[in-house]
């Protein structure tokens, strides 16, 4: 089940956990479950805070080169519109990608998600989106699942309808609709950019219809930049995910609390957009919304660190710091139909980060370092040095 704001969460001290498997089989004060259980060894985290691995719902991990030029072009007063006419922004990074070959993309990607594992992100999504044609498209989500083997994170692949480009708008979109089952055999979702620079609400409407028929889940970047309607599809869409919401109505969330909608938020990205804009928290916390936090890594919000995700979402969005690690932990894996993780309880994975802080108020109280201790996936510890 997911956390709503005001649930209760469960803060044990002094605990310890019983791990067989790569699962939790039991959770308690260490001096009771010492005494009922024999063990080969000891993980040993005295004297710090132990959480659920992080999941991250929302990343365009898989991407070649960067845009570090355009940050001094925005600062200059350089509109993004005006960096798109120069070959810039988003079809900047397309060129790249298409050009690159399958090696340097999944060397590239590996390292990334090598970096998102020293936060402590157990599970990450990645889109695909930065492909001209379906078919690039398809190559990236190949390519997304060949990452899969790779590493010891766990990856979601979500194919992502980015912008309208290759064969125009109506082009475009009929190669989408017609690909589903393609698409299907590679990805678990399905995700549309529904805003003013990229597809319109009837478009994203089609698209959506279509990966749902196909037995895709869906997700959908909504009203980012603008409000053109594109949340309204919270109430005819049998969405798991909306993401961005920084111009959403009211009304709106609370149809997605209503429905079981995730509101997922992505604060560095409200930092990069250098934008007044905030999602309406007070509205997702009075209608007790399900919300999820995410990184939203791509060539414009340059950080895979769902720690730096968590902190920001208490300093520009007001998440207290356990609303933050809910969000971070078991509500971000709800959002991704994932029911094995985000919480320390019997019968979930051995996901578990230890952290070099006494408490969780540090998680977000402390900004910039990497506060992970160790981590231990599927029931091994994978980095750290903690065993005794």
């Amino acid at each position: 089940m997911p956390w709503r704001f005001n649930d209760n969460v469960l803060i044990i001290n002094d605990a310890g956990l019983i791990i067989n498997n790569g699962f939790i089989i039991d959770v308690g004060p260490w001096d009771l479950l010492r005494s009922r259980y024999e063990y080969d060894r000891i993980i040993n985290a005295e004297d710090s805070l132990v959480t659920a691995g992080l999941v991250d719902p929302h990343t365009h991990l898989l991407f070649a080169g960067s845009r570090e030029d355009e940050l001094e072009l925005k600062l200059n007063g350089v509109s993004y519109e005006d960096i798109l006419k120069r070959g810039g922004g988003i079809r900047r990074t397309i060129e790249a990608t298409v050009k690159a070959d399958d090696e340097e993309l999944v060397k590239v990607g590996l390292s990334r998600l090598t970096q998102a594992l020293s936060y402590g992100t157990t599970t990450i999504e990645v889109k695909s989106g930065y492909g001209l044609s379906i078919d690039q498209e398809i190559r990236l989500l190949r390519l997304i699942n060949d990452l899969k083997n790779r590493i010891e994170v766990d990856i979601v692949v979500t194919f992502l309808a980015h912008v309208p480009l290759g064969n125009g708008r109506e082009g475009y979109v009929r190669d989408i609709v017609n690909s589903m089952s393609k698409i299907r055999d590679l990805a678990t979702f399905a995700d549309v950019f529904c805003d003013s620079e990229a597809f319109t609400v009837n478009e994203s409407k089609v698209i959506l219809e279509a990966a749902y028929n196909a037995g895709l889940g869906l997700r959908m970047h909504a009203d980012e930049l603008s409000y053109i309607g594109c949340s309204d599809l919270a109430r005819e869409l049998e969405l798991t995910s909306i993401d961005h919401l920084l111009n959403t109505p009211e009304g709106n969330i609370k149809v997605m609390a209503v429905r079981g909608i995730t509101a997922t938020l992505l604060p560095i990205t409200v930092l990069t957009l250098m934008t007044n804009k905030r999602p309406l928290v007070n509205v997702m916390r009075s209608s007790r919304a399900i919300t999820a936090i995410g990184t939203d890594f791509s060539p414009n919000t340059w950080s895979i660190s769902m720690q730096t995700a968590m902190e920001l979402s208490s300093y520009l969005l007001g998440l207290t710091p356990m609303e933050a690690l809910m969000a971070a932990t078991v509500n971000s894996a709800y959002s991704l139909g994932l029911r094995d993780r985000g919480v320390l309880m019997p019968g979930y994975l051995a996901d578990v980060v230890i952290w070099n802080v006494p408490n969780y108020r540090w998680l977000t109280y402390s900004i910039g370092a990497n506060k992970v201790k160790a981590i231990v996936k599927r029931g091994k510890v994978i980095t750290g040095d903690c065993l005794s």
